[in-house]
Formats: C-alpha cells, structure tokens, sequence
C-alpha cells in the first residue's frame, strides 16, 4: 500500500492527461448537481436543512449551501451534502472500488476551498489524487459484500483530499489516511436493499470523519500500516490483493475509468436496466402481451431481486421493479412518484420478474458488468437482449444524456449548460469557491 500512496501522491498537475482531467471535472459537474438536486428533494435532507441552517453567513456557519440561500457550520455541511449525492442513486461511481469515490470527496473538498483561496489546478488535483487512493483503496480491498461502500474506504479519498489542499507535506498526508482508513463505519447492504435512509447519513458521516481526521493528525494521534492490515485484511474484507495496489496504476488513473449513472437506481441494475430497454427499443410490444420476464447477470446485480419494495429507496434497490417501471412506459426519474411506485400493475408485473446470477458473467467483473433479459409474451414469442456492460456516461452519445440528466435535475432553475461550461475552465479559475457559489442558482428561504 505504501509503494501506491508514496507514487500517487507524487503526482503533479503537470502529470495527468488532458483526458484525466477532463474527466475530473465531468465528475465535479456530476456530482454538484447531484448534491443540489438531492438537498431540494429529499424530505430527510429538507428538514434537516430547515433545522440547522441560519440565513446569513457568520463566523459559526460559513458554508454556503448550493441552491438555497442557507449557511451550515462544517460539520452540518458535511453531513447535509454527502448524504444529498447519495439519496436519490444518481451518484457516480467506480466499478473497480465497487462504490462511489466522489460523494466522500467533492462535499469535505467544497467545505475546504471556503477557508481559503483555492486555485483550479489545486483543487482538480487533490480531486484526481484522492479518487485514486480511494478506489484504489477498495480495489484492492475487496470489502465484504454484506457491507455497503458508503462511509468505508471513501473516507480514505476524502481525507486525502483535504490534506492536499491544507498543503500539508506527503508523510502528514499519509499519516492523515492511515487515520482515515482506521475509521471506517460498520454499514449494512441490507440498509439499502430494504430501503432504510441510514444507508444514506453513511457517506455524510464519512465526509466528516474526512475534514475531523485533519485535526487529528495534527494532534499527534497515529495509526499503522498494521493497523490498516488488521482492519482491511480481515475484518472488513476477506484478505487484501497487494498486487492491486500498484496494477497498471496510472495506466490509465482510475478516475479515467468511472461511470456516470444515467438511471436514478443502484448501479448494479444499470446493465438490466440497458439490456431491457435495447430490446424494447428494436421490438415493439404492450405491456399487457407480457408473461413473464427473466433476468440473468452477474453475482452482485442478482442480489436486486425483490420485487415488492416498501420504500422508495429499496425501490431503487429492486431489478425486477425497475424494469416494470419501464415496461410500463414510465420514466424511472419518476418512479417515486405515488402513482407510480404503488400502480398495481406495476407491482403485478414486477412479481413475474425473476432475477438469476450467472457465473460466467460474475467471472467478468469487475472490467464487465451483463445481464441478459429475456421476455415471454403470451403469444409464445420470446425477446432476448443483453449488454456485456452497463453505460459509463462518458461515451459521446452518453454525454448527452448526462447533460439531459442535469438539465433535468436542475429543475430547469438555472442555465445548468453555462454552469458546465464554467466548471470545464476550471484549471484557469482562481478561486474555485466564487466559481461555485456565483453559478449555483438560489431559492427564497
């Protein structure tokens, strides 16, 4: 692990690729709009907002929070913005670290850059270093499945991040993750599959640990490379891949090799999710010719298998209610909506669903996620699709749709494309927190 930090850390802005940073931004753009849309629309996040939150900045509440005109203390912030980019499954994400590096960076990062002026080229820097020890991290980690990724190896990322940009030397910066990564939550997958919203206050957690973990170091406390071996080896994992520290590191960076969610739902559906709507999409059908529906992928994505969610959260947890939702016609941006989530018929569908795992798709992962569908109509006739992986969201025709996907999600409350076109300069941007805050849109109190 040491080889990974020691080579990561000494990079420099001079070292990544104009692909590489490109890419960080699409991941800032993402993930703010994510956050503000999930800071509007979540109750849990609302009434939080409305408990803590003051309506003129002071020395106690300084963070300003993106599309509202409401000022949070630090760790309100942290808790607030991390558990926002999570709660509506529209996060994106690493499919080598299983889970989502952004959401425990860019909130702890955003709370950093209003301390002081912070550049650009600083601020995609630590950005980029921190995915990577990250996912990197958890890559090579390989944490148990009955564990949920939120508030675990992210907070790894975050504090890296953070230290970067407090400028504290390369042996404080790893003495800061060594912490980090000794604070993991204990998090439950059954927290998301049965829809409870604990699952989402993990990465809001994680963020603070990310900004507290700074002041620890300073302090003087310390922990071990042994400690770590412990803890990662055999207590949260079932053993470590040393050897997936250092493979084909920087070959490309892993933020290179991220995905964007263009579904509202848990990543492990999205290739489902695509394989169905390819074959909707070559073979016109009703929703009433339907029989029955079957599901074949990977070991991970087949856990999504039940098919009548009581929460709104375990319904983006739920392959077989995902896909009646669209063989319905209806948008899964929608499918919290009451009409939607408790229509009978998408609930009668969804009970003749049935989601296998396949072994020779499992042995893809994690460089390929399919899934195959098949569907019986009653006449007899049977209509097969399948994809060898879920959408990345960076393909050009994806980009397209990522840029619809904020459009949406902003409500269509600001230019969301002048916005993006800002944060595509970033590396020319002076002070990255005027940037944010000039181009947020805003909300009466």
């Amino acid at each position: 692990m040491m080889k990974m930090l020691n080579q990561v850390l000494g990079l420099g802005w001079s070292d990544f690729s104009e692909e590489t940073t490109e890419r960080a931004k699409w991941v800032l753009i993402d993930t703010l709009f994510v956050m503000m849309s999930g800071i509007r629309h979540s109750p849990e996040s609302q009434k939080y907002l409305k408990d803590k939150a003051v309506w003129q900045r002071d020395k106690a509440h300084p963070i300003h929070v993106p599309g509202t005109e409401a000022y949070l203390t630090e760790e309100h912030a942290a808790i607030l913005f991390g558990t926002s980019i999570v709660c509506d499954e529209m996060d994106e994400g690493s499919q080598f670290a299983k889970g989502h590096p952004a959401a425990h960076l860019i909130p702890a990062m955003y709370i950093e850059a209003t301390k002081h002026e912070i550049d650009g080229k600083q601020f995609l820097t630590a950005l980029i270093i921190g995915y990577e020890i990250a996912a990197r991290f958890a890559y090579a980690s390989n944490m148990k499945d009955e564990m949920h990724p939120h508030g675990t190896w992210g907070i790894i990322g975050g504090a890296a991040a953070v230290a970067l940009l407090q400028g504290k030397n390369k042996n404080e910066v790893i003495q800061t993750i060594l912490l980090a990564a000794s604070l993991p939550l204990a998090t439950s997958w059954e927290a998301a599959v049965t829809g409870q919203t604990v699952r989402n206050l993990y990465t809001g957690l994680g963020n603070v640990i990310a900004l507290y973990v700074q002041d620890f170091e300073k302090a003087g406390f310390v922990s071990s490379e042994h400690v770590l071996h412990h803890l990662w080896g055999r207590i949260m994992s079932r053993g470590s891949n040393e050897d997936l520290f250092l493979k084909k590191i920087n070959d490309p960076l892993l933020i290179n090799l991220n995905y964007f969610k263009l579904y509202p739902a848990c990543r492990f559906s999205h290739s489902a999710v695509e394989a169905f709507l390819q074959l909707k999409s070559k073979d016109k059908f009703d929703v009433d010719d339907i029989e029955s529906i079957e599901v074949e992928t990977y070991d991970l994505s087949a856990r999504l298998n039940h098919p009548s969610p009581q929460t709104t959260l375990a319904g983006k947890f739920s392959i077989p209610f995902l896909i009646s939702i669209l063989a319905h016609d209806f948008s899964l941006f929608d499918a919290t909506r009451d009409e939607i989530f408790h229509n009978p018929s998408v609930r009668n569908l969804a009970r003749n669903i049935q989601v296998t795992a396949n072994q020779a798709m499992s042995e893809k992962l994690p460089e390929k996620r399919p899934a195959q569908v098949t569907v019986y109509l009653r006449n007899g006739r049977k209509i097969v699709g399948a994809v060898d992986d879920a959408p990345s969201g960076f393909e050009m025709e994806s980009i397209k749709r990522l840029e619809s996907k904020h459009w949406r999600i902003a409500d269509h409350s600001i230019d969301s494309g002048q916005w993006t076109e800002a944060i595509l300069d970033l590396q020319n941007v002076t002070d990255v927190q005027k940037l944010l805050e000039r181009y947020v849109w805003r909300r009466e109190k």
